[in-house]
């Protein structure tokens, strides 16, 4: 604990870490009372996401963050009209889940990128082999349903 252990450098930085994982797992406790839409925000969420990774490397194009140089403008955007088309074909979509799914997604896996960086770990993809990882496949749900969560 940085107050007991008098950790005046490095205090704050691990309270905001601490704080950003209770967020993070609150977020997640969203998924049981929404149900049915829960599971079709993942499925959207996860669409986009996989689309976006090959659109990306497929057509490249301007980068969308220092944060994460292999992500493009042209993924982003691709994964963003494949998650909205999946929205509607699951009848769900309105104006927050295409919020949620086309902002809260890839802002998610930016933040992800941002807290590996911070933390110097490249890549999580031990954790769960062949998908990106473990966190690769949460990062973009956790922020589309807080997003999802917080609008009216």
């Amino acid at each position: 604990m940085p107050l007991l252990s008098g950790d005046a450098q490095h205090g704050l930085r691990r309270l905001a870490a601490g704080l950003l994982g209770l967020v993070w797992l609150g977020t997640l406790a969203g998924l049981v009372p929404s149900g049915a839409l829960g599971l079709v925000l993942f499925v959207a969420v996860s669409v986009a996401d996989i689309t976006a990774y090959a659109a990306g490397r497929r057509l490249g194009g301007p980068r969308l963050s220092p944060l994460s140089p292999a992500k493009h403008w042209s993924g982003t955007l691709a994964g963003a009209a494949a998650g909205l088309l999946t929205l509607a074909a699951l009848s769900c979509l309105t104006w927050q889940t295409a919020v949620a799914v086309a902002l809260g997604g890839p802002l998610g896996d930016l933040l992800e990128s941002m807290v590996k960086r911070g933390a110097h770990a490249k890549d999580a993809a031990h954790w769960l082999p062949g998908s990106g990882g473990l966190l690769d496949r949460i990062d973009s749900l956790l922020l589309a349903l807080a997003i999802l969560l917080l609008l009216p």
